[in-house]
């Protein structure tokens, strides 16, 4: 009799010990699959094509999964066919970026600036690399899922395998108060590449339409503001600083062209930013966004 108890015991016990091993293994697996998934889907995604071609086109009245968008302090939405990004706190920046991927791109987009300071930025965000395009940074498209039907085990997910954020991006920026920038950031951290320059290309105040243009071929880049090209102020150094004042570039030198091999490929959208001096609340509209491969075109888009 002690035997027949105890067996049944013993077979629980060992059941208990691969029951856990073996849904720890199926999870390793379905993250390792849905890392490889996401991979080849990001690839499918490089947009390319002949010099000169439309890549891709956006004017917010339709097909708006090819968006991110998103509720919240910061905000991406679609407003009366228009993709309206907003921050609600200074010294903070929000972006939008198409589902695609590009390598070689010239993107043009018209942005005007509908609420808040006019002390703001507002611009093309490009060769955008972060972990995830949708919202969620889980390292798998399950584990998402998994935190959407169970919080508490989606919660645990992410305390465990979510590392800190390592977005990295350029940002070209107009400002509704006259003025234009480039920005790279790395590992959350946001540096001024280009310091901010008044330009008398930029129609300024709010709801001024501006039509802003970067292209981007190899690690060269290049940048217009109402189809004037929109020269830039950058460091000697490579990891220094710059100042532009009175009409001088101090401790770097004018170019009309920015390089930086260190992104091949990324992802294209437009961004705002709160600066420290014009604080939050601010809000921009975006329209008529245009792809095209670098080269000749057969028509003006922009007009």
């Amino acid at each position: 009799m002690a035997t027949a108890i105890l067996r049944p015991s013993a077979k629980s016990a060992l059941h208990g010990r691969r029951l856990p091993l073996l849904c720890f293994t199926l999870l390793v697996a379905l993250v390792v699959f849905n890392l490889l998934h996401a991979g080849l889907a990001r690839q499918d995604k490089l947009m390319i094509g002949a010099p000169g071609a439309l890549l891709f086109a956006a004017g917010f009245d339709g097909f708006l999964d090819d968006w991110s968008l998103y509720e919240g302090t910061q905000r991406a939405t679609i407003v009366n066919g228009e993709l309206e990004l907003a921050v609600n706190a200074a010294q903070t920046a929000a972006w939008s970026t198409a589902q695609y991927n590009f390598g070689d791109f010239d993107m043009q987009v018209r942005a005007r600036a509908v609420a808040g300071p006019v002390d703001n930025g507002l611009g093309i965000v490009f060769r955008l690399n972060d972990a995830r395009g949708d919202g969620c940074e889980l390292p798998a498209i399950v584990l998402c899922g998994l935190e959407a039907l169970l919080p508490l085990a989606g919660a645990a997910l992410r305390q465990t395998l979510v590392a800190a954020p390592a977005d990295r991006y350029y940002a070209f920026l107009i400002s509704s108060d006259g003025f234009y920038s480039l920005w790279q950031a790395e590992a959350g951290s946001a540096r001024l590449r280009s310091a901010w320059i008044a330009s008398p290309h930029i129609r300024q105040g709010l709801d001024a339409e501006n039509v802003i243009r970067v292209v981007g071929a190899g690690g060269t880049f290049r940048f217009m503001i109402n189809g004037a090209p929109a020269v830039l102020c950058l460091p000697d150094a490579a990891d220094g600083a710059s100042t532009y004042y009175a009409g001088e570039c101090l401790g770097g030198a004018m170019s009309d062209k920015f390089v930086d091999d260190s992104l091949s490929s990324g992802a294209l959208g437009v961004i705002v930013q709160s600066t420290a001096s014009g604080g939050g609340g601010v809000v921009a509209r975006f329209d008529r966004a245009l792809v095209y491969a670098p080269g000749e075109r057969s028509e003006d888009a922009s007009l």
